[in-house]
């Protein structure tokens, strides 16, 4: 019989979760590219999938993926596509493109997006990202023309075994375009922040 006793049952715990996390990531990257190699090139079927986009999008970017991250964008974003980060609700934001956007150099509105987002990960030191969409719904559509809001819990991997854990709601102006749909404008506004310290293995 397995007997857990107050020196090892911990390290088991670490063990297992150190386990789950990698397996996680591997699975995230498997589905992330598959997503990416499957995604239509005009957009895609239905609003709510637009959220997807931004999630397996910001995840490339966050891992270091740079020019993935920019295609999966491209696929998604309309030509008038713009952003708005607000840090908290009816707090200070950053909106692009703009005077005020510290990004004013970039060939497409997809690189813009990723030029943003690449700084903030690398000046962190994450390893990796992982952005959940949850409770994604379709508020309101008439014809051409839609809105998506959903939750994002973005999970981001540092070297000490903790994780900065931020979680945001989200909110898409969609348009249709032959028939696909492309984001026209997404506000991003900051709600809560934790840092978990996770248990390092051995």
């Amino acid at each position: 019989m397995l007997r857990h006793t107050k020196q090892t049952y911990p390290k088991a715990v670490a063990v297992f979760a150190a386990l789950m996390v990698a397996l996680l990531a591997v699975t995230t990257v498997a589905v992330t590219r598959a997503e990416a190699s499957s995604q239509d090139k005009e957009g895609v079927a239905e609003p709510a999938d637009l959220a997807n986009c931004f999630a397996f999008g910001i995840d490339q970017v966050g891992r270091g993926d740079f020019d993935t991250g920019v295609e999966i964008w491209d696929d998604c974003f309309a030509d008038d596509y713009s952003f708005e980060f607000v840090f908290f609700p009816g707090g200070p934001s950053i909106l692009c493109p703009s005077p005020d956007c510290p990004v004013q150099d970039f060939s497409s509105s997809a690189e813009m997006r990723a030029l943003f987002a690449a700084p903030f990960f690398e000046d962190a030191g994450y390893l990796a990202t992982q952005h959940q969409m949850l409770n994604v719904d379709v508020t309101s559509q008439s014809g051409g023309q839609a809105e998506v809001f959903a939750y994002i819990q973005a999970n981001h991997f540092l070297p000490d075994d903790s994780v900065d854990i931020a979680w945001n709601d989200y909110t898409i102006q969609a348009v249709k375009e032959q028939g696909r749909w492309k984001v026209q404008s997404e506000v991003i506004t900051g709600t809560a922040f934790l840092n978990f310290q996770g248990m390092p293995v051995g």
